[in-house]
Order: structure tokens, then sequence, then C-alpha cells
């Protein structure tokens, strides 16, 4: 197939922007936008097969372009530079295009790597005059990359919010945040670990959209949710959320996706596949030659979307996997700080045991809460009122809060395990069904809490616990059908390598979270006064944070020492 042709037909008017320093002279569509006129063959629309299978432009420096929005070029060069604020797309330089040939199908097939990357970043502003570029325009500018972007979102605009799906991604989402914990030996080896069950769910949901037959349903299974039915929850959760707060320091969560593509002519790209992840995920899609540079702009991307929390995904000293063939990324942000920062006066120097008797010195920050957690772990009852509290046995009961961060749509939840039992051991015991059903039904009642700070970073490979859970064809390169995706080469999940770190202080949290899915081909109301409950959280503990308007959680995990040796 024929590169797009490079001539020029009459728009409105259009700005070129400056580029990397040394870049070279405008091509064809920068002098054609640059006259205020488009260059033919290029719209900012769906990814589509053309422009996927055509041969990305090898220059060394590309020059990001704003779509005609303006008719003076001052305007558009501050829409780029905000255009994530603004909601608005743009398009890069593609003009050096060539074709890319479909591969014979009588060639032997190579072994290909695709890499899913989701990176997520929780942030919660740290006070009320701190805030970060990343959710507020005035931020940092965008990268310059060497990677061509081929489009950005669906210009369509994005589908209507349907919310009928909102509980049963809530549960779904919880249900796999715990069943994580329950396989990841840090949590059997009492050692602190935090998942981020959006951030997964979104990286395998993007997958699962190139996903066919029994691979398919093995995903949806550990998933706990249809392709379909994800879809649909993630793209309102997304459109739902405040993507910038109104006021300062009110909360606030984006969710953004990338595609990255192998520049070859081995790979063509279902145009099903891309629909899909344009329409429910708002991909924008490069093309890069998967050197040391394409390492270095997926950093450049993540560390962008996520504000620098997440500044080194890749290691960039290394070449990419020779078969590498595709990264999917996504990155989620959340910011927010407590809707009741912590005073000086209310925090206190204390110990904090940890499961081995051993005792460390922390900060231990009081507060009053209305907000109750309590539950029966041996059958699984939630409880919401005294009397059913009174027949839990000690041994059984789980406890916790809430703590809300502005504007309540946000909370910090933390459940205290049983009394001499670990967290190891309460981890499982507790379903995704019962810390749904105590996200769902808390119990009104004043809450003495006591909170921890602490900070931490954790690493693991998800992938054998995907494969506990019955994920494993996916994972099979014999059996593994990932068609949906691509016919030009047979791929297979080979890797899930999930990072986070997490910050929590008297007046809000950090956290952040990348997730990477790497694929492989070959041969991833107030009543009568009462006495307050108390819940001191001096000794290991579950936590979350939470979206409170469907009980989804973005973070679930264990705090059970800290960084400093025992006391």
């Amino acid at each position: 197939m024929p590169p797009p042709a490079t001539g020029c037909r009459p728009s409105d008017v259009g700005a070129r922007m400056p580029g990397t320093p040394g870049a070279p002279g405008a091509t064809t569509p920068t002098r054609c936008i640059t006259a205020g006129r488009w260059p033919a063959g290029w719209h900012a629309g769906k990814p589509t097969a053309r422009t996927i299978r055509m041969k990305c432009r090898k220059s060394r420096h590309f020059t990001p372009v704003v779509p005609f929005l303006s008719p003076a070029g001052a305007l558009a060069m501050f829409l780029e530079q905000n255009a994530r604020h603004l909601g608005i797309s743009t398009i890069k330089d593609h003009a050096r295009g060539g074709a890319m040939k479909p591969r014979p199908p009588q060639q032997r097939r190579k072994t290909a790597v695709i890499a899913i990357i989701v990176a997520a970043v929780a942030l919660a502003v740290v006070g009320i005059g701190l805030t970060w570029g990343f959710l507020l325009p005035g931020g940092s500018p965008r990268p310059a990359l060497k990677a061509t972007e081929l489009t950005r979102a669906n210009s369509g605009g994005a589908p209507a919010v349907d919310d009928s799906h909102d509980d049963q991604g809530a549960r779904a989402l919880a249900g796999l945040g715990i069943r994580l914990l329950q396989q990841e030996d840090a949590v059997q080896a009492a050692d602190n670990a935090l998942v981020s069950p959006i951030s997964i769910a979104s990286a395998l949901g993007m997958t699962a959209n190139g996903a066919e037959d029994a691979t398919k349903e093995q995903m949806e299974s550990v998933l706990g949710i249809e392709t379909d039915a994800l879809n649909e929850y993630l793209v309102a959760l997304r459109l739902d959320s405040p993507s910038e707060p109104e006021r300062e320091g009110d909360p606030a969560l984006r969710l953004s996706n990338s595609i990255w593509l192998r520049d070859t002519p081995e790979l063509s790209v279902e145009q099903s596949f891309l629909d899909a992840a344009s329409t429910w995920y708002a991909a924008s899609v490069f093309c890069a030659p998967f050197d040391s540079s394409t390492a270095h702009d997926i950093n450049e991307w993540v560390g962008y979307e996520t504000d620098g929390m997440i500044d080194r995904l890749l290691e960039e000293d290394k070449p990419l996997p020779e078969d590498a063939m595709l990264y999917l990324i996504n990155a989620l942000a959340f910011e927010g700080a407590w809707q009741d920062p912590y005073s000086d006066a209310f925090v206190e120097t204390a110990p904090f045991t940890c499961e081995d008797g051993s005792q460390q010195r922390v900060d231990l920050m009081y507060s009053y809460e209305d907000t109750y957690l309590e539950a029966d772990l041996a059958n699984g009852t939630v409880v919401t009122d005294g009397q059913a509290s009174a027949a839990i046995p000690d041994a059984s009961r789980i406890t916790g809060f809430m703590k809300r961060y502005r504007g309540g749509t946000y909370a910090f939840a933390a459940l205290l395990p049983p009394e001499g039992t670990t967290v190891a051991d309460t981890v499982s015991r507790l379903s995704g069904e019962v810390l749904a059903s105590m996200l769902e039904q808390p119990w009104s009642t004043p809450v003495d809490a006591y909170l921890p700070a602490f900070s931490y970073d954790y690493s693991t490979d998800l992938a054998e616990s995907l494969k506990a859970l019955g994920m494993t064809d996916a994972f099979d390169q014999y059996v593994a059908d990932f068609s949906g995706m691509t016919e030009s080469m047979p791929l297979h999940i080979s890797k899930v390598l999930h990072k986070t770190h997490i910050d929590v202080d008297r007046k809000g949290t950090r956290a952040a979270a990348v997730t990477s899915v790497q694929m492989e081909a070959g041969a991833s109301a107030p009543g009568e006064p009462v006495e307050p409950k108390t819940v001191r959280l001096d000794r290991p503990f579950i936590y979350l944070i939470v979206d409170t308007r469907t009980n989804t959680p973005l973070f679930i995990g264990t705090y059970l020492h800290g960084d400093e040796g025992a006391a």
C-alpha cells in the first residue's frame, strides 16, 4: 500500500509548534499546516489499518502540530501546551511514511513481544497550597519524543456514559485485588505489598480486546467481568471522574493510555482492536524503531503522565528485546488532600508492633471519623449495628474505618486483622465479596482512628499469580489466541511486572503503580450519642484507596513494617 499523499488541501488555519532543538526543517505537512491547510491523507481521527500499516518516518526528531482549532497561531500554541487539560487532541508529522507489507504466510513465524504497560499513579495533595502540573494547567510541557504519533483518541467523541456496570465492575476489581494479594509471596513472608486493581484491570482489559475463544474466557474469569462490560465500566469511570480539581486541593483522577508499535513490515494490527483501544481507552498510537530512543520515549511519556512519580519504567542503557513488537501503556493519576488534615497536636511518636514482635517508632496520627467497618471472617457477615457486632467472636472480627479525601468522592480505608492473627491469614480468609460488602454497607458510628504515616515501594511479577487464578492459556505459547489483536504473528503473555509506591502522611497520600504485561509470540444520619469505636493501627493492617461513588478500589495494600530497623 503506498504511503499517504503529501499534498495539501485547504483548511482553516494551523500553527507549527517548536520542536526539539536541532530538529530538521519543516516537512510538507508542517508547511501545509503553517499555511493553514491540512496535509492530504491525514486526519485526527481513529487509527485505521492504513495508518497502522504505514511505515513510520525514521526522523531523529518530530515536530508536534496543533489541530486546526483557532484562527490564531498563538492560541494554537497555547492549546497544544494545555491540550490535556482542555481535552484537545493533537496530530504529528507523518509525511515520510512507507508501506508496511503484510507478512507472507509461508515465512517461518518469528518470535515477537508485546508489552502492555500500565502506569498508575495515585497522588494526594500534601497541602492546600501544593498542586501538581499533570492535573492542572501550567505544568511541565509535553516531552519531545522521537517516536511518531500516528493518532490521538477517537475524534468521533467518547461513548455515552453507561453506569449500569458500576456494581459489577467494583466487585470484580475488589475480588481481583484480594485474590492477587492472596497469591503474593510478600504477603506470606510478612512483607509490605501493594497492588492497583484498576491499573491491572485496565492493562488486561485492553489486552482482552485482542483475545479470542478460551484465552479470552479465562481472562474474563480472572477479571470477574466480561470484556464488553469492563470496557463500559472503565470508560464510565474515566469520564465520570474529575480529571482536574474543581478547586485547588480537590481530588482528581485521570486515566491516560497509549499504544507503541515497532516500525516493521512484520506487524499488522487488526482494525477492530485499534477501534476498541480508541473508543474505550482513548489510546494514542505511536510508531517507533524500538531502539534505545524508544525506551527513553516511553519513560518520558510515563514520567510526564505521572508527574515524575514513575520516571523510569524501561532500562535505557539496554536495548529493547529483539522480539518486542508492541507496548500498551495505561497511566492512572490520583490527586487529593485529606478532608480533615492531621494537625501536629494529633500526631504522636508511638511504637508499631510488627508480626515478629519487634517494634518500630512511627508517627501515629489520630482523627475522629464517622465511618466504621466490621465483618465476621468466619461467615462473611458484614456488621452494621451493635447487636450484630456483639455476636462476633474476637478471633474472626476484622475492624476498620474510612477517612475521606476532600469532597468525599474518594476515601482511604483501613482494616485491622483480629488480635493475634497475621495479615496473611486475614487476607486468605477475606473474599472480594466480603470486602465489597464492607465498602457498600459501612456502619455510620463514631470512630477514634489511629493511622501511622508510612511510605514504601513494592515490585512483583504477577504472571504466576494470574496463572494460579486460572489464566493459563494466555501464557501458553502453543494455545494462546490473540488473533483479535493481530493475525500477522501469534502472541502469548510472558511477564506481568507490577511496581508500586505509596507515601501517606498527615496532609495527604502519594501513590504510584506501573504494570507491564509482556507478550511474546512463537511456535499478558446521626442518632443518640454512642461510645466511639477505636481502631488503632499500631500493628500490621490492610488498606485501600477507594472511589466511594462506585466503591472501586484504586489500590489495595498491606502494611507490616516500616523501612527503619526494629526499635
